[in-house]
């Protein structure tokens, strides 16, 4: 009887970390897609343009935003199931992590750190968006002006988190070996913070504030 009951515990655990794995690829690739869509305003606001009028014309803003916030909580509610939630466990955890001095400890503490911020922030940015509907070069610039501050913060807690979210995932299933996937998720994590800090001095200019 015990044995069943285990059993099934670990089929449970196992279905839930597929679909903390699904769901965490999916945000990432919607993550980077986002920021290489952010990009075009460094070609011309005129492409930034373009590009937000095709997605508005073919409903794809409009099912993927509500689509892409479901997934998020999913995210969040299955992947926040193991971290503590009393201060004791916290700070048990946090001596652990000084005292073993792993990378892979401490990425998992700051991937929870992170998690949390990025809920906030996210939640956020969702309604700055929605309340200054349609996505347009000028309006975007005006809001970048306003909080540049705000989406410094998200855009490098966002990609911390999504880069070594990766990267934890890839070393967990064993698909790659760890150094040269750690290698590849930090390269790319530098590009797209890259990108979106140029994209952020295009945005200011744009809307006068330099």
């Amino acid at each position: 009887m015990l044995q069943k009951i285990l059993t099934k515990s670990n089929k449970s655990d196992l279905y839930l970390d597929l679909i903390e794995l699904i769901s965490g690829l999916l945000l990432v690739g919607f993550l980077w897609t986002h920021m290489l869509f952010v990009g075009t305003i460094i070609i011309s606001p005129a492409m930034f343009n373009t590009l937000s009028q095709f997605l508005d014309a073919y409903y794809l803003t409009y099912i993927g935003i509500p689509f892409i916030v479901l997934v998020a909580l999913l995210h969040f509610v299955i992947a926040g199931r193991r971290i503590p939630n009393r201060i004791q466990e916290q700070r048990i955890i946090w001596r652990h992590a000084k005292m073993l001095h792993h990378f892979d400890t401490w990425t998992w503490v700051f991937q929870t750190v992170t998690g949390m911020a990025i809920l906030v922030l996210a939640a956020i940015h969702v309604w700055l968006v929605v309340t200054g509907w349609p996505i347009r070069a000028m309006s975007s610039a005006d809001r970048m002006v306003a909080f540049w501050w705000f989406y410094l913060l998200l855009l490098i807690v966002g990609e911390y988190h999504a880069g070594f979210g990766l990267y934890r995932q890839f070393v967990k299933w064993g698909w790659f070996p760890r150094k040269p996937v750690g290698y590849v998720t930090k390269l790319i994590t530098v590009i797209i913070v890259v990108l979106g800090l140029a994209a952020m001095v295009v945005f200011v200019r744009l809307g006068g504030g330099a």
